[in-house]
């Protein structure tokens, strides 16, 4: 059975959007900061998260992550990107991949919070199109979710504002 992959910010459209992007049998939970109807959290597929700002967010995301067998997490806060992105090393003596670019890398990026939907997306996983682009495409080592610029030859990184 594979292992589910976790979405923050579950609760928004955009989140649901990038879960659709996930092959078809690949188990997707969410966890959101917000509050979570009782329904959601009764589903299964909702986890409460801890807030970006709170000083135990990292190790509280890599305890839900431990608690629910996840091997992928794919964060989508804008407040959530650099705090991951610092704590990649960590969760991978730990087996979990962070969907996220590295520090240095998110640096330079271009960065569209609330991306629109009309906007088409690419879900990297160490610079290798996981959806939304041929293949045989490499995009040097970035992680999460972008959208090529208007002529194709750089990235911006897509994000929640939070």
């Amino acid at each position: 059975m594979a292992t589910p992959v976790l979405i923050t910010w579950g609760t928004r459209p955009f989140a649901q959007r990038v879960a659709k992007l996930l092959p078809a049998a690949q188990p997707v939970l969410f966890c959101a900061a917000d509050e979570l109807p009782e329904v959601l959290l009764r589903s299964g597929n909702y986890l409460r998260a801890p807030r970006a700002d709170s000083p135990a967010f990292v190790h509280e995301m890599l305890k839900i992550c431990l608690d629910n067998n996840v091997k992928t997490l794919i964060p989508l806060g804008s407040n959530e990107l650099y705090a991951m992105a610092e704590a990649r090393q960590l969760f991978s003596e730990y087996g979990i991949a962070i969907w996220v670019p590295e520090v240095i890398d998110l640096a330079e990026l271009a960065v569209i919070e609330n991306p629109p939907r009309q906007l088409p997306l690419l879900l990297l996983h160490k610079g290798n199109a996981v959806t939304g682009a041929r293949e045989d495409e490499q995009y040097d080592t970035l992680s999460g979710v972008f959208t090529p610029s208007d002529s194709g030859d750089e990235l911006a990184l897509c994000c929640i504002a939070d």
